[in-house]
């Protein structure tokens, strides 16, 4: 509960009072998750809301660390970072999580696709599909708390739902070390969630998109059921056109792979060179260094260059806005 509800509670200025027993640690850490949400760096994305830092309570305390070596698992979409750390930590892990209700809407149209090739997926890697379905969602929505900043803490929330099966909890990196931004699950967060009786790691920020394609390349899999859409048009998969679709495909063609992944199509250069890209388009600033590197593929480059220099001026423009 106390992961769950703490953002909302900051958003909205209200006490944080716990009627029920909260590991000390947690508590105890509480202060420093505050402090990073007060602190982040909001030039990305100045419209989100503020937090503010609130009092938090809990009716008891428990520093209890349960039984020991109740097994490992990692949560699991069928995306390039938790397949990577799924076929990475494949021999120590017991099991893979999935959860309803977070990336995919209860009453989306590829629901029983994506649920039916995660378990496919899961199946292929030896593992167990743990899946959770949860509206933790809707309590986003309703205190105005974007998903962005929540999903880290909700991913916690299941993860102590879970403590009773596992002692340890895995959470796949978005960004890599070089370009961390500040989302709710990030290397600095993540371990904060942790209490006496499980341990929640940040995985995989020492590798580059391009880095965890190449070592996916040889797992089946993965190659029969990448999922990186988060738009999903006309009921698709991967609809090949949103952001991420194309922005991974670049990336599969520089790791080498390109038709290696069945759900994964090879984008244009007018795709590439028209994508809008979003945040500090870090894995574009990335694809673009290692063609740089290689001297290969100038098309590629330039196609990519254009796609940059739009983002850029875009967010220029955005800038002059607040300077009027």
């Amino acid at each position: 509960m106390l992961a769950a509800a703490l953002l909302p509670a900051m958003r909205t200025g209200r006490d944080l009072v716990i009627d029920g027993v909260v590991s000390a640690r947690l508590l105890a850490a509480v202060a420093t998750v505050q402090d990073v949400f007060v602190t982040w760096d909001r030039a990305l994305r100045p419209r989100d809301p503020w937090y503010r830092r609130i009092p938090v309570s809990a009716a008891a305390t428990t520093d209890d660390p349960g039984p020991t070596g109740r097994g490992t698992a990692a949560f699991f979409t069928g995306g390039v970072d938790s397949f990577f750390t799924a076929v990475r930590h494949r021999s120590d892990l017991d099991a893979l999580v999935y959860v309803h209700g977070f990336d995919v809407a209860a009453d989306s149209p590829i629901r029983s696709e994506v649920t039916r090739r995660l378990a496919d997926a899961a199946d292929g890697l030896g593992l167990p599909l743990v899946t959770v379905e949860t509206d933790l969602r809707r309590l986003s929505e309703a205190t105005g708390v974007p998903w962005l900043d929540h999903h880290g803490a909700a991913l916690a929330a299941v993860a102590h739902l879970l403590s009773d099966r596992f002692d340890r909890m895995l959470v796949p990196a978005t960004h890599t070390y070089r370009h961390l931004e500040g989302l709710g699950s990030h290397p600095l967060i993540d371990p904060l969630w942790s209490t006496e009786r499980l341990r929640i790691e940040h995985d995989g920020a020492d590798a580059t998109r391009v880095d965890k394609l190449r070592t996916l390349a040889d797992e089946p899999a993965a190659r029969a059921h990448l999922r990186v859409c988060w738009e999903n048009r006309d009921g698709a998969y991967n609809c090949g056109r949103c952001e991420k679709c194309v922005r991974t495909g670049v990336a599969v063609r520089l790791a080498g792979a390109e038709g290696r992944f069945a759900t994964i199509a090879a984008p244009s250069l007018r795709a590439v060179a028209t994508v809008r890209a979003t945040g500090r388009a870090a894995d574009w600033h990335d694809a673009r260094t290692d063609l740089v590197r290689s001297g290969a593929n100038r098309r590629l480059r330039t196609a990519i260059d254009v796609a940059l220099a739009r983002h850029q001026l875009a967010t220029w423009r955005w800038t002059r806005r607040w300077f009027r």
